[in-house]
C-alpha cells in the first residue's frame, strides 16, 4: 500500500474544527458583531496603508529621473561638456553614467540634452537589459537626427530625421523659457516608435547661460509596469487618470491607449470608463463624481465580489496633477477573515483545553522540519554550501518543502563557484583576472618580486582592420605563449582589454632580464585563426618586496611606468620612478586646466613671417598658438601640445586654430601679397576624423579665406605612421584648393616612397639642419639634398629656424625659395607682425 502522506491543512484543520465547534455556536452573536467592527476598521486602515504607500512609491519613481537629470547638469556644467556642433563628450558621459549608474532605472527609456543650437545627443534603453542606442544630432550628423543600433556612432542607422530640431519639442520649450525643471504633456515619441510617453525635463546652464534642456523620457506602459509591482498591491487594482478622467496608468494587463474598436480613436488616451477591466469602468461614475481635491472612500459589487476603492488626488512642484484610483477585493484586505471567524467560534468550546494540546502537538510536529530548514538557510547564508536536511515526519508539503531547498542549496553552491571562477579567471584567455590575481597574493609577509604590466602597441588598430573575432584570437595566441614562457610561480593575469600582468616572485635583479625575455615574446609574429599578426609591447614595470597590501598599489606604479614607455615612443620598457607619478599628476592637473583653458578663452595665435628668399617680401605666416594662463603665464607649446594631443583636446584646439586663424588672416586678405600663405598645422588625430574634410571646407567659408591662400602642415611621422586613408583623406583636402606641407622634414623618417606615393606642395626644411649649415659640411650637404629633391618634385621649400644673417645668405645662395626664423621675425600677434621687406646678405636691397 502506497505511503499516505495528509496534507498539511488537513492535519492542522481537523482537530481544531473538531473540538472549537460547540464554543463558536454559543458566542456566534457577540463573535458576529465584533467581525464587522472589525472588519471595517482593518479595511479602512489596510487600504489607506496602501494609498500612501503607493503614493510615496509613485513620488520617489517620478523624482528620480530629476536627481539624475541633476548629476548630469552639473557633470555637464563642471566640466565643459557641452561644445556647439560636437555632442561626442556629453553622449559618451550618458553612455557611461546610463550603463555604470543608472541601469537599475528601469523607469527611464530614454535620457537626452537638447541644446540651445537644435542639437541631441542621448541614450534609448532597448528591452529590459544593458543594451542602449546612441540618438545623436550635431555636426557630425550634418544637421540630421540619426538613432543608431548600438550605442556609438560607428554603428548601423536604424532611423535618420532631416526636420528634428529638439526646441520645439514638449519637453524642451517650456521649461527653457521658465528655466525650471518640470513634467512635460503626454505626447508621442518622434522616432520609428512613436511611442506614448511623459517626460520629466531639466534646464542645463553654464554660469547663468542656458545651454540646453536634459530629458527622460518614462513611457506609460513603464509606469503600468511600475503599478503592477506594487507589494501591497495583490490582486488589487491601482489606477492613475487625469482630471479630465483619461488613464495615465493602471497595474492590469493591456495599454492605457485605445485600438480604435468600440468608437475610440486610435492611439488616444482612454477614458476610465473605456478601459478594458469591466472593475475600472464600474468606478468611472463614482470617481467622475468624487472631489478632485479630496480623498474619497466607496464601495463596488462587480459580478458578486465586493471591491473597496480609494480616489485621491496626488501633484507635485514640477507640474503633475493627477488621481490615483485603488480598488482592492475584500479577501485581499481582510483574507478568510470572516470564515475563520466563523471557525474560531466551533472550536471555542468545552474541548478548548483538548484542542489547544492537540493543536499544539500538531503544530509541533509540522513545523518541525520547516524549523531545521530556516537553521539550514543561515548556515547556507553563512558560507556552509554543503548544508543538506532530510524529512523529519511524513507531512507531503514540509518532505517537499525540505527537497526543494536541499536542490536549492546545490544550485547556489553550483553557481556560487562558478561566478567565482569567472571573478578568478579571464573568460577568453583562461588567465587569472585582476581580482585573481589580488586573490593569489595573499601571503603575510612581503617577498622580493617584479611586477610587469605589459600594454598592446596599437591594438585598437588591430580591431579596427582585422576584426574583433581576429582580436580576441591574438589575445588567446599571446596569453598561451606568455603560458610556455613563464611557468609556475610566475603569476599571469589579464588585467585589462589589452594589458596583462606578469609577476615575478624573485630577485630583485631579475627586473630588467623579464623585460628583456617579455619583449622578446614579441618578436615573432603571431597566428590567429588564419592570419598571422605582428604586435609590439609596451612593458611597464615595479621591483621590491611585496606585501599582499601593496599590490594594487605596484599595479597603479606599473600603470604609470607603462604610459611613460608609449608617450615616448612605444615598443620599451621602464622601471618605475617616484618621479613619474609627480609627473603623471602633474600632465593631469595640465589637461584639465587645458579643457577650462578652452571653456575661458584663453589660447591666443601668434604668427611668423615666411619671407621669400628672392626679394626679402613676407610672403606668407605661420599660426602657432599659445596658452596665456591666468596662472602659469605664457606657457610654452611643447609643454601643453603633447598633453592634448593624448586627449580628446586636440580636436577642440585644432579646429579652433584653424578657425581663428583663416578668419584673421581673411579679414587682411586684400592688404597682403596676392599669392600668400597661412600655414596652419595639423595633427594626427585630426586628419584621421572622417569629418576632418567637412570642418576644413566649413572654416574656410565661414572666414571667407580663398583656399588657395591655405596651406596644412603635418610632420612626417603623421604620415608614415598612419594607414592607407591618409593618401585618400590628403587628395580630399587638396581637392578643395588647400595645399599640404611636409613639416619636420628630415628627422629621422624620411622615405623617398611616401613622398612619391603622397600630393604635397612644400617641404619644411627642420631647424636642426639650418642650425649647423654654416659650420657642419654634413648638415649643408642635407639641405642641399633636400633642395635638389624639392626641385624635382616641383615643390616649394621653407627653411626653418633661421636665427643669423649667415645662415640666411648661404640658404638663399643655395637657392632655398623661402625661410623663416627668429632673424626675420618672432611669432608675434597678427596686428604687431613686421610685413616690411626684409634686407637680405647680398642682395640688392642690402647693398642699397
Amino acid at each position: 500500500m502506497r505511503n499516505f502522506r495528509p496534507s498539511l491543512r488537513v492535519a492542522i484543520t481537523v482537530p481544531f474544527a473538531l473540538i472549537l465547534v460547540v464554543t463558536v455556536a454559543l458566542q456566534a452573536l457577540t463573535q458576529q458583531a465584533n467581525t464587522a467592527r472589525l472588519i471595517d476598521t482593518t479595511s479602512t486602515r489596510i487600504l489607506d496603508a496602501l494609498m500612501v504607500a503607493s503614493s510615496n512609491r509613485l513620488a520617489n519613481f517620478l523624482d528620480e529621473p530629476f536627481r539624475i537629470q541633476a548629476d548630469i547638469a552639473d557633470a555637464i556644467s563642471r566640466h565643459g561638456l557641452y561644445t556647439p556642433h560636437d555632442l561626442g563628450p556629453i553622449y559618451r558621459h550618458l553612455r557611461g553614467v546610463y550603463q555604470d549608474r543608472y541601469l537599475d532605472h528601469t523607469q527611464m527609456s530614454v535620457l537626452d540634452f537638447g541644446s540651445e543650437a537644435g542639437e541631441l545627443a542621448g541614450m534609448r534603453r532597448e528591452g529590459a537589459g544593458a543594451h542602449f542606442a546612441l540618438m545623436l544630432k550635431d555636426a557630425s550628423t550634418q544637421g540630421q537626427l540619426r538613432i543608431y543600433k548600438g550605442d556609438h556612432p560607428g554603428s548601423e542607422v536604424v532611423a535618420s530625421y532631416d526636420t528634428y530640431d529638439p526646441r520645439v519639442r514638449p519637453w524642451y520649450a517650456p521649461f527653457a523659457r521658465s528655466g525650471k525643471a518640470g513634467w512635460s504633456d503626454i505626447y508621442a515619441n518622434y522616432d520609428e516608435r512613436a511611442e506614448i510617453t511623459i517626460s520629466a525635463a531639466s534646464p542645463v546652464k553654464v554660469g547663468n547661460k542656458l545651454i540646453g534642456v536634459m530629458e527622460a523620457d518614462i513611457k506609460l506602459d513603464g509606469l503600468n509596469h511600475f503599478l503592477r509591482e506594487e507589494p501591497l498591491r495583490g490582486s488589487g487594482i491601482i489606477a492613475i487618470t487625469d482630471l479630465e478622467g483619461r488613464l495615465v496608468a493602471h497595474s492590469e494587463p493591456g495599454s492605457v491607449l485605445a485600438d480604435g474598436r468600440n468608437g475610440t480613436s486610435r492611439g488616444e488616451r482612454l477614458r476610465l470608463r473605456e478601459a478594458a477591466n469591466p472593475v475600472l469602468r464600474a468606478a468611472a461614475p463614482t470617481v467622475a463624481e468624487a472631489a478632485p481635491a479630496s480623498t474619497s472612500g466607496f464601495q463596488l459589487d462587480v459580478n458578486g465580489q465586493l471591491y473597496i476603492g480609494r480616489v485621491a488626488p496626488y501633484s507635485d512642484v514640477r507640474g503633475l496633477h493627477w488621481r490615483i484610483l485603488t480598488l482592492v477585493p475584500e479577501s485581499d484586505l481582510l483574507g478568510d477573515i470572516r470564515a475563520a471567524s466563523r471557525r474560531s467560534l466551533v472550536w471555542i468550546a468545552g474541548f478548548a483545553g483538548l484542542g489547544c494540546l492537540l493543536g499544539l502537538w500538531a503544530i509541533g510536529w509540522v513545523t518541525r522540519p520547516i524549523q531545521r530548514t530556516a537553521q539550514a538557510a543561515n548556515q547556507l547564508a553563512l558560507g556552509q554550501w554543503d548544508t543538506k536536511i532530510t524529512p523529519g515526519n511524513a507531512v507531503q508539503e514540509t518532505a517537499t518543502l525540505v527537497q526543494a531547498f536541499n536542490a536549492m542549496a546545490q544550485r547556489l553552491q553550483h553557481s556560487f563557484n562558478d561566478m567565482r571562477k569567472q571573478l578568478r579567471y579571464d573568460h577568453l584567455t583562461q588567465l587569472l583576472t585582476r581580482q585573481g590575481l589580488l586573490e593569489e597574493v595573499d601571503w603575510d609577509d612581503t617577498r622580493p618580486a617584479v611586477l610587469c604590466l605589459v600594454g598592446l602597441d596599437g591594438f585598437r588598430a588591430v580591431n579596427d582592420n582585422v576584426g574583433h573575432g581576429t582580436g580576441n584570437r591574438l589575445l588567446q595566441a599571446i596569453a598561451e605563449r606568455m603560458r610556455a614562457r613563464f611557468p609556475d610561480p610566475v603569476l599571469l593575469a589579464r588585467v585589462g582589454g589589452d594589458e596583462f600582468a606578469v609577476l615575478h616572485l624573485g630577485p630583485a635583479h631579475a627586473a630588467a632580464e623579464l623585460g628583456s625575455e617579455i619583449g622578446r615574446l614579441f618578436s615573432h609574429p603571431f597566428a590567429s585563426g588564419g592570419d598571422e599578426v605582428i604586435v609590439t609591447a609596451s612593458v611597464g614595470m615595479v621591483q621590491g618586496h611585496l606585501s599582499a597590501q601593496a599590490l594594487p598599489e605596484w599595479l597603479r606604479n606599473a600603470s604609470v611606468a607603462l604610459g611613460e614607455v608609449k608617450r615616448r615612443g612605444r615598443g620599451a620598457c621602464m622601471l618605475f620612478e617616484p618621479g613619474m607619478m609627480e609627473q603623471s599628476l602633474e600632465q593631469a592637473r595640465l589637461a584639465n586646466e587645458l579643457r577650462q583653458a578652452l571653456e575661458r578663452s584663453q589660447f591666443v595665435l601668434h604668427y611668423q613671417p615666411v619671407v621669400q628668399m628672392a626679394t626679402g617680401q613676407v610672403s606668407g605666416v605661420e599660426a602657432l598658438v599659445r596658452w596665456q594662463s591666468p596662472a602659469r603665464g605664457l606657457v610654452p607649446p611643447g609643454l601643453f601640445i603633447p598633453i592634448a594631443e593624448t586627449s580628446d583636446l586636440i580636436l577642440a584646439l585644432g579646429d579652433w586654430v584653424l578657425r581663428t586663424a583663416t578668419r584673421d588672416i581673411a579679414q587682411r586678405l586684400a592688404q597682403l601679397p596676392a599669392n600668400f600663405e597661412l600655414h596652419v598645422n595639423v595633427s594626427a588625430r585630426q586628419l584621421i576624423q572622417s569629418d576632418f574634410s567637412a570642418t576644413l571646407q566649413q572654416a574656410l567659408h565661414d572666414s571667407g579665406l580663398p583656399p588657395q591662400h591655405l596651406t596644412l602642415e603635418l610632420t612626417e611621422s603623421v604620415l608614415i605612421e598612419q594607414d592607407g586613408q591618409t593618401e585618400e583623406r590628403l587628395r580630399e583636402i587638396r581637392a578643395q584648393g588647400v595645399k599640404i606641407a611636409i613639416d619636420d622634414f628630415g628627422t629621422g623618417y624620411s622615405s623617398l616612397a611616401y613622398l612619391g606615393l603622397l600630393p604635397f606642395d612644400c617641404l619644411k626644411i627642420d631647424r636642426s639642419f639650418v642650425r649647423n649649415l654654416c659650420s657642419s659640411p654634413q648638415d649643408a650637404a642635407i639641405v642641399s639634398a633636400v633642395l635638389h629633391m624639392a626641385e624635382g618634385f616641383d615643390v616649394a621649400v621653407v627653411a626653418e629656424g633661421v636665427e643669423t644673417a649667415a645662415q640666411a645668405q648661404r640658404l638663399r645662395q643655395m637657392g632655398c625659395s623661402h625661410a623663416q626664423g627668429y632673424w626675420f621675425g618672432r611669432p608675434v600677434p597678427l596686428e604687431q607682425v613686421d610685413w616690411s621687406t626684409r634686407a637680405l646678405p647680398g642682395s640688392a636691397a642690402e647693398n642699397l
